[in-house]
């Protein structure tokens, strides 16, 4: 076996370890360079960083889900989320996607055809845009902001820093055998102890 493919069997062996630790690693970056300074070239380049990583956690966890335990896979998308949203924590997308279906709507209306082309004709797609443009505005906004609050929650420094750590001690419970850190709990409640050894 070459040095090439022990490493993918390790890694395919080890993935949700392997994210685990690169997100908590990252997580500690963030804070750091943020406390050091928030509009630094480097904070930037690591908020792009966390961006890519949280995607590809997303991509990885949902198409291997099913083999890992179940608050190991909570853990990993809290962090991918925590990750992803923190360059877009004060971005409005429900108005730039409200005007988007706006568009959309007037469009498809003025193109109709047969027994419905009163509906594109007049002032009556305008209206029926902006109406629906207003309901898509309303919903998404709603669905914005409290995802937006979980963001700044979650990129709060002491609280990343926390989240970065748990990844990280999840992690290692998982390479050294000791399960996860829902598996640690399970054991206490059961009369067991948090000890490790």
């Amino acid at each position: 076996m070459t040095l090439e493919e022990t490493m993918e069997s390790i890694a395919a062996a080890h993935v949700p370890e392997i994210i685990l630790i690169l997100a908590g690693l990252l997580a500690f970056l963030i804070v750091y360079e943020y406390r050091r300074d928030d509009k630094s070239v480097r904070y930037y380049v690591c908020e792009i960083l966390g961006l890519i990583l949280g995607v590809a956690m997303v991509i990885i966890t949902m198409s291997s889900y099913s083999e890992w335990h179940t608050s190991t896979c909570i853990l990993i998308v809290l962090a991918a989320f925590a990750l992803m949203i923190r360059p877009f924590r004060e971005a409005d997308f429900a108005l730039f996607i409200a005007i988007l279906a706006m568009v959309l709507i007037y469009v498809y209306l003025i193109g109709l055809t047969g027994d419905l082309a009163f509906l594109g004709e007049g002032y009556t797609p305008i209206i029926i845009a902006l109406v629906a443009g207003a309901l898509v505005y309303g919903i998404l906004n709603f669905v914005q902001k409290i995802a937006q609050m979980i963001g700044k929650i979650l990129n709060c420094w002491p609280v990343l820093v926390i989240l970065g750590l748990v990844c990280i001690i999840e992690a290692v419970l998982i390479l050294t055998g000791y399960g996860t850190i829902a598996d640690l709990i399970d054991q206490y409640r059961n009369g067991g102890s948090l000890l490790l050894l």
